[in-house]
């Protein structure tokens, strides 16, 4: 009897371990106030495989990413964070909809987590993203994520795919629930 309840906690543990392993990742301490120019070139590289190609994850969430004009570059009185910004535009697509702009004033600059480039607004929203190799992009949701379900691998594509368990609802005669 032991020997199952052994086996079921082994397999338990397992498979738990499995559906949310940890990543490892390595956070740097940088200024809240740093801007985009210490971090240019690898900006630059980032965005020259990224912008105007659409990216995709298995799951069917998918970015898109476009360069805008920075208003604040020539103004006086501006913080150094948004007068030296490289600022971008991006859309987050589910199954080929659109679900949110994140607006044109989002700044790239080096993220905490070492490897990554976060776009942000100075408000809560901070995307993370590494490119692996040219068709290839890791997002994470957070910064300091540390389980592989805030992970998500995008593969480049020409056009976001549609969704393969298409909702269809049913009327209330269809359902049963009139007679």
């Amino acid at each position: 009897m032991k020997f199952k309840h052994t086996l079921g906690l082994v397999l338990a543990l397992g498979i738990g371990s499995a559906v949310a392993a940890p990543l490892t990742y390595e956070l740097k301490d940088l200024p809240d106030d740093r801007s985009s120019m210490e971090y240019g070139a690898q900006i630059n590289a980032f965005t020259s495989k990224v912008l105007g190609h659409k990216w995709v994850s298995d799951t069917g969430m998918g970015f898109e990413f476009h360069e805008s004009v920075n208003p604040f570059r020539n103004q006086p009185n501006t913080p150094r964070f948004y007068t030296d910004a490289y600022m971008f535009s991006i859309h987050r697509f589910m199954w080929r909809s659109k679900q949110m702009n994140y607006g044109d004033s989002l700044v790239a600059r080096e993220s905490r987590r070492v490897g990554f480039i976060e776009f942000t607004d100075g408000n809560p929203v901070h995307l993370n993203f590494r490119l692996i190799d040219d068709k290839t992009l890791e997002y994470v949701v957070y910064e300091d994520a540390d389980k592989t379900k805030y992970q998500f691998i995008l593969k480049r594509v020409d056009e976001f795919p549609e969704n393969p368990k298409p909702v269809h609802l049913k009327s209330a005669s269809e359902s049963g629930v009139i007679y």
